[in-house]
Parts: C-alpha cells; structure tokens; sequence
C-alpha cells in the first residue's frame, strides 16, 4: 500500500469524497458512496475505522441503525406505529459499534416511523445518551407527540439544531427549555413552525436569551426583549426572522450603555425578514441602517409594483451601494406585471452577485432593459426570474436578449428567465462574435414549443459552449419540450470538440 494511504487525514479526506449525497438514502443499497464506504472497511484494517467513521457520520434516521441489528421478527414492528421494543444488551453492543460515530443525524418524515425507535432509544440498558458526539440534529417529522423524545438529542457535543414543529395544533414546544444547559456550545438554532402564537413565543424568547454563543438563528416572531438581545448579539451574524404587522419593534434602547452605542444588526451579514406584506419589511428596514451582504424577502400576499419600487428605494436610500451582492425576494402570491421602473432602483447596487425575484410578477423587460440590468450589475453570477416560469403573453425577451446580457456579465453561471426562445432576429450570423468568454452553464428557460430546435441549439452551442442542456423553468432536471434542442446541443457540443467519430460509434 501506498505510503499515503497510511495516514489517517489523507485517507478521510479520499472517503468523504466517495461518500457523494443520494436523494435515495431510505433505501437499501440505493447510496453508492455507503456502498463503496462499507466494501472499503472490509478491505483492511488500515481502512476499517476511517470508512466506518465517514459512513455512519452523516446518518438518515432511523432505518440504517436498524438494518444492523440482529435480525428478529421484532426488529420489523420497529417501523409500526404503536410498538415498541426496548433495547436488549446485546443490541446496545451492536449499536455501539456505530453510534459514537455519528455526528449528523436528520429526520425527514411526515409519518409517525420513527417514535418507537425514539422510545426505544430512551430505554436503553445503559445509562447514556445514545448519540453522544452528536454535533448536528435536523428534525421536520411534524409530529406533535414525538417532540418530547428528542432530548435524548441534547448533548454537549450539539452544535447545530434544526427544528420544524406543526403550526396547527400550537403544539407544547417546553421541550427546547433545557437547551442552554444541556447544549452549551450551541452555535446555530433554527426553530420554525410556531409563528406568532404568544406562549411559544415566550418558551422559544426565553431559550435564545440563555444562547451566548449563537452565530445563526433562524426563527419565527420574538419578542422585544430578544430582538434587542440579537440586534446587538456580538456573534451573530445569521439571522432569520419574522416581522410583526401588529406592532413595531422599538431599538431605542441600547443593552451595553458602557459601550459605544453602534446600529442594531451591524454584525448581521445574512438576512432573512419574513412578513405578511411587504411594506412591514420596509417599514423595518428603515429602523435597520446596517446593510447585510445577504438579503431574503419573504411575504404571504401579493406586491404591487409600486410596492415592490418603494421597497426597492428605501433600499438604495438606506444602504450603502456597495453593500448588498445578494437579493432574494419571493411572495406567495403574484401580483400585476412589473417592468424594469419597478427595479431601477436595484441598478445602484452595482456589487450585486445573485438575483432572485421571485413574486410571480410577470415581467416586462425588453433586450435592452436586460442589457442595461447587466451593464449595473457586472459581477452577476445568478438571475432567476420567477424560476423562469412562462407569462400569459410572450415574453419581450428573447435570446439576443440573454446574449447581451451573458456579454454584460461574464461571470453569469446560472439563469432562470422567461424568453420567447423562437424569436431569433437580431441574432449575427456568427453569434460567438456577439459574446465574450463566458461561465453560463445552467440555462432554465420558460417551458414553451420550440419551433426551430436546431438553430436554437447551434447558437447556443456557439455562445453558452459550457451549457449542456436546456432546463424548462420551474422544473428541476426536466427538459420539458426542449428534448429535441438538447439532442442538438449534444451533437454540436460533440463536433465542436471533435468527438463526432465517438458519437457515431456509439
């Protein structure tokens, strides 16, 4: 063997690697990195432990931990839902083998599969957390009754929590109150779901208050007091929230008066604001003068246009120009078209990086405003307009327009437009000569009949050569009706690296 492969850092950094994420981890076998993984710490001894760690170090719960133990037919009622078998010893020692592992564990279900496994859990014959290196717990199993088992979760070792809880049933969430004792080192917190419901706000309020050492926090409503407590948190610098429509939150009150008082939220450099409408964010925003690098708009009902360009004003008037490099606003619902007025005051923000408007405004930008939006924006790496999803009328941009555009912005890798793709005027009859070097490699385009599937695809492949294929908007992977363009692109990707020989072989 190797002398590299003799040292234990080489050898983890090579197995995490292996270890890609499949979208298939409940189902035996259906990982091939676990596979891999697990041949690996049968190989040798030199590789038994570091494959064993990296294997069960991010765990899907709870079906690998009981394919592993001795079989039984008790171990299948397992996954039913009103049994439950205690732990014997000897499957304490079989879990032991695994368990000190693991360092991530979630939970994704929305059924009740994993209670009995919790209870289970909870009567081992050992007296000791049954996860004890755990550092990061994501849990949205939305099931009220399963909460009050997850404190066999709460170790020292814990660092990242992730709760989802079901807002309708206003469920007891008394369960998170030992967290600042069991958990100390905690460093991020997102606990969602409870919304405004005045009593789980107090629980959830006091808990973050008795949390120094947070970095993230994403929550629904706080209170007063803990909105001042993270406004001026000294590490913070995460921070998602909802924002109250009934009252305005008061920041006149400095927490450190024997220190230079300093702008609520100036450490923050990720934000996330959350309301009903959107002039509840603005109106926020205007009491908030510290600009984060990273912006997410959230609202529940519609936003005009004109709503949408006050909120892009006070923006631009609150914040420093050169602050803002991401943007994300999305409602639930859309509202009327916008058109590039309703964005101009955006273009001031001339570091900004990633775009995503997602109102479900329909959008009204000809080539030129494309242009224009590019010219203001030269280091844009990301557009996604709407997911690119189609309007009721066809677009006014087309694909000169996204040329011009990739032109403006040659570090763009990633776009979501709705472009009327079969309007090909305009377009120069060598078209690599209309664009620079670029980086656009994911192109998600309205799904719409493409007319003239060849042409679209060799100006594509001329312009966008990292492009592989074409995406319909909204759908992730899916080509919808742009099959027979990507067959095109393929063969032109193919000529133009002079691999046509390999493609007809095969």
């Amino acid at each position: 063997m190797h002398a590299a492969l003799q040292l234990n850092d080489i050898i983890y950094v090579i197995f995490h690697h292996v270890n890609e994420p499949s979208l298939e981890y409940y189902e035996p076998g259906g990982n091939v990195g676990h596979a891999a993984l697990a041949a690996l710490a049968r190989t040798c001894q030199a590789f038994h432990e570091p494959a064993l760690d990296v294997l069960w170090g991010d765990l899907y719960f709870p079906h690998p931990l009981v394919y592993c133990l001795p079989y039984s037919p008790s171990n299948d009622s397992w996954c039913l839902e009103y049994r439950t078998n205690p732990l014997t010893n000897r499957d304490w020692e079989v879990l032991q083998k695994y368990v000190p592992r693991v360092r991530s564990l979630t939970f994704h279900l929305e059924a009740p599969l994993c209670r009995n496994v919790l209870k289970a859990l909870r009567q081992s014959p050992v007296a000791q957390p049954p996860f004890p290196n755990l550092q990061r717990l994501d849990y949205r199993h939305l099931i009220p009754e399963d909460y009050h088992l997850l404190d066999i979760f709460f170790v020292p070792s814990l660092t990242d929590l992730t709760i989802e809880v079901h807002p309708a049933s206003f469920p007891d969430v008394s369960f998170i109150s030992p967290l600042p004792a069991l958990c100390p080192h905690l460093t991020s917190l997102r606990l969602f779901g409870y919304e405004s419901h005045e009593p789980l706000v107090a629980t959830v309020s006091n808990v973050i208050m008795s949390l120094p050492h947070l970095q993230t926090l994403h929550c629904d409503q706080l209170s007063q007091a803990v909105i001042t407590f993270v406004a001026w948190h000294s590490l913070l610098t995460e921070l998602d929230i909802s924002i109250p429509s009934s009252h305005v939150y008061n920041f006149s009150q400095f927490p450190h008066p024997t220190l230079p008082r300093m702008p609520p939220f100036s450490r923050i450099k990720s934000f996330g604001m959350n309301s009903v409408r959107l002039t509840t964010i603005g109106a926020f925003i205007k009491a908030v003068q510290s600009p984060p690098s990273h912006l997410r708009i959230t609202t529940s009902h519609a936003s005009s246009p004109e709503d949408l360009e006050e909120f892009f004003s006070i923006l631009s008037n609150q914040w420093r120009h050169e602050s803002l490099q991401i943007l994300r606003v999305k409602s639930s619902l859309p509202g009327a078209s916008i058109d590039i007025d309703t964005i101009k005051p955006l273009l001031h923000f001339s570091k900004l990086r990633e775009l995503y408007l997602l109102t479900g405004n329909p959008i009204r930008f000809s080539d030129e405003e494309l242009a224009t939006m590019g010219a203001s924006w030269p280091s844009l790496e990301v557009i996604n307009l709407n997911n690119g999803y189609a309007q009721a009328d066809p677009s006014m941009i087309t694909l000169r327009g996204l040329i011009l555009l990739v032109n403006k912005c040659p570090l763009l890798r990633s776009t979501h437009l709705a472009i009327n793709i079969n309007a090909l005027e305009g377009i120069e009859e060598r078209p690599a000569s209309m664009v620079a070097a670029n980086d656009l490699q994911y192109l998600a385009l309205a799904d719409t009949t493409v007319e003239h599937p060849r042409a679209v695809a060799f100006i594509i492949s001329l312009v966008f050569p990292k492009v592989k294929k074409i995406v319909a908007g909204g759908w992730r992977d899916n080509e919808g009706h742009f099959g027979k363009v990507n067959e095109y692109l393929e063969i032109f990707t193919l000529v133009q690296r002079g691999c046509w020989t390999d493609f007809v072989d095969t």
